[in-house]
């Protein structure tokens, strides 16, 4: 029987955000489908790219990068990485990588994100300074400056942005969508499509205190606001925290004098 050759090259696509916004899930059923393969030793995180906040990245580097990536004729291959839309060096570092590949973005409410991106962290590590792991997830809340950031080197075209809200409501609408975007058949069902898997924290979260909760929220508003602009369909209605802003432009929509809406 003859052995299908594998070739290795730069990903065809990567997930770079946001951490605690499904995307564990999400990378579950793209691999499921028979045209997509992860990384080497079956990863779906690489994290390639953080250590070049120390050290220059390299040619030999971006070689071995490609290396993690065999496929055969037919598929395509890539991992997802949520921190790499986080990180103010990784766009650039890859592109240089990875200058055609597709990005992947799912992205929730920010505030229900740090809620599980603390706890989170907690977890993996215990003793840690909560203020400063509630700093840090406030950042990876701030979508539109890092959508921004990664449109600096992709077109608009080469990224796609997912809620994770959307997806939970329409999962098989939102995958093949997602396989389309990826230029693959849509016509794969994956195996338990519906069932969101990773790291619960759902069981540990404490309602925030409202103090607490308006600073989130009066940080992070502009941010939401300029990532409307950046994605327009974004569906803030599905945004607890920030579905006023939805209600708000209705009214202002409404206000409008009908020779402007005109």
């Amino acid at each position: 029987m003859a052995t299908r050759t594998r070739t290795t090259g730069p990903p065809d696509f990567v997930g770079v955000g946001a951490q605690r916004c499904g995307t564990t899930w999400w990378f579950r059923i793209l691999i499921d489908h028979p045209a997509i393969r992860r990384a080497r030793r079956r990863r779906k995180e690489l994290h390639f790219f953080d250590r070049f906040s120390a050290r220059e990245m390299q040619g030999a580097d971006i070689e071995r990068y490609h290396r993690l990536f065999p496929r055969s004729a037919g598929q395509i291959a890539g991992e997802w990485t949520p921190r790499y839309m986080r990180d103010v060096w990784t766009p650039r570092l890859l592109h240089r990588a990875a200058p055609d590949a597709k990005l992947l973005v799912l992205l929730r409410d920010p505030v229900e994100r740090l809620r599980s991106g603390v706890l989170h962290q907690l977890t993996k590590t215990p003793g840690g300074r909560p203020e400063l792991l509630a700093a840090d997830a406030v950042e990876r809340g701030r979508y539109a400056s890092q959508l921004r950031r990664l449109r600096e080197f992709y077109d608009e075209d080469s990224i796609l942005v997912l809620q994770f809200e959307k997806c939970r409501l329409d999962p098989i609408g939102q995958y093949q969508r997602t396989l389309r975007f990826l230029d693959v058949a849509d016509d794969h069902v994956p195996h338990e499509i519906e069932r969101p898997r990773g790291t619960t924290t759902e069981p540990n979260k404490e309602p925030l205190w409202p103090d607490f909760k308006q600073a989130l929220r009066t940080a992070l508003q502009p941010e939401v606001e300029r990532l409307r602009e950046l994605v327009p369909d974004l569906d803030i209605d599905l945004w607890p925290n920030f579905a006023h802003l939805a209600v708000q432009q209705q009214r202002h929509e409404k206000a409008r004098p009908k020779s402007e809406v005109s």
